[in-house]
């Protein structure tokens, strides 16, 4: 008789720690991702010198910031799952150093259908584009 409770704890206290998820997928909102690959359908993966120039921002509140290069970038987005749809994103219009890959970039943004992130890695995928990231 005295095995039986000993037995129901063991089993709540596992169920209890089961419910905890430490090792949980990171958030796609409020973290900022860096963009270290662009690859158009056709065309050569380009591999982005500078990160730290090309990130992405999505805010809990639908909103999400840009930097592609020196220019900046805002617009909305809706996320369901994995299913990403962005709107036409603003942009400063500077010419910057790195010619193309800022409308790569924001190109890819507005083309991706999907983004599935695996520890600090996140990948855009539309029919035209497949953008990878690192936070």
């Amino acid at each position: 008789m005295k095995a039986l409770p000993l037995l129901v704890l063991v089993l709540a206290v596992g169920a209890v720690a089961c419910d905890e998820d430490t090792l949980g997928p990171t958030p796609i909102t409020n973290v900022t991702w860096k963009l270290e690959t662009v690859t158009r359908v056709g065309s050569a993966t380009i591999t982005v010198p500078n990160p730290d120039q090309f990130t992405v921002r999505f805010e809990s509140n639908n909103n999400m910031a840009v930097r592609a290069d020196c220019n900046s970038c805002s617009g909305r987005y809706s996320l369901d799952g994995t299913s990403v749809s962005i709107g036409s994103l603003a942009c400063t219009l500077i010419a910057c150093p790195t010619p193309g890959v800022d409308q790569l970039f924001t190109a890819g943004l507005e083309n991706a259908r999907t983004a599935t992130v695996s520890g600090n890695q996140m990948v855009m995928t539309g029919p035209d584009y497949t953008l990878r990231f690192r936070n």
